[in-house]
């Protein structure tokens, strides 16, 4: 694995309602961003992978925040609140990979025809081992230990690698695995470090036809034919 960077946001100090590259201009709320322009955002891609904080106030930290409390499902284990949200700027290979999977699944299954969203996009909760303290306090600083989920999903996405994972096992065979429900990927969130708070991802996930699967199946090293997920 190579050498990890820290997150080229960290150094960061703008004023709040400021454009989070340029912090010269008010960013855009109207288009839940965090940025006053394009160009803008096109400049923090320019600088990714990194992390940026959202202010409590902002259109985007009171939707996830209001979804992660919906999607609490778990009666036997008291809701968490939610501490801070940050954005994460990907790369833009990253960025055109994802892009590019979600444009063969929609236009082989034409979803938005059928009143879904383009590809069957959906958004889904990622938990994880986190050795260092990113997301505490405001800080944005990847670390560079290998052992660390969290930072390696953040700066290089996900690797089929490591799907055994926590588990050991993958019940569904060789896959991401992500979950609608915030508590269970609450259960996957493991800290091996001194914070008082847990780390959860929430991803944007190209579901395509997805198939119902009740039984464990851990042998399966691709979607069931006819499925993408």
């Amino acid at each position: 694995m190579p050498e990890r960077e820290s997150s080229n946001f960290a150094w960061k100090k703008i004023k709040p309602g400021m454009c989070k590259s340029c912090g010269q201009e008010p960013y855009n709320t109207r288009l839940e961003s965090l940025f006053c322009s394009g160009d803008c955002f096109r400049d923090a891609v320019d600088n990714a992978p990194g992390l940026i904080e959202y202010p409590e106030d902002h259109p985007i930290y009171k939707r996830v925040s209001s979804l992660f409390t919906k999607s609490w499902l778990h009666p036997s284990v008291s809701p968490k609140k939610v501490k801070a949200i940050y954005m994460i700027v990907l790369t833009s290979d990253l960025h055109s990979s994802y892009m590019d999977y979600l444009n063969e699944v929609e236009y082989r299954e034409d979803f938005e025809s059928q009143g879904s969203p383009k590809g069957n996009e959906s958004e889904r909760w990622h938990g994880t081992t986190r050795e260092c303290l990113i997301g505490d306090h405001s800080n944005t600083q990847f670390c560079q230990s290998s052992d660390c989920s969290l930072c390696g999903i953040l700066q290089d996405s996900y690797s089929l690698d490591f799907y055994q994972g926590k588990t050991g096992w993958g019940r569904f065979g060789r896959g991401i695995y992500t979950t609608g429900t915030s508590s269970k990927a609450d259960t996957y969130s493991v800290n091996n470090n001194s914070s008082k708070w847990k780390a959860v991802i929430l991803n944007k996930v190209v579901v395509g036809n997805g198939a119902s699967v009740t039984l464990n199946l851990p042998k399966l090293t691709a979607p069931p034919p006819g499925y993408d997920s």
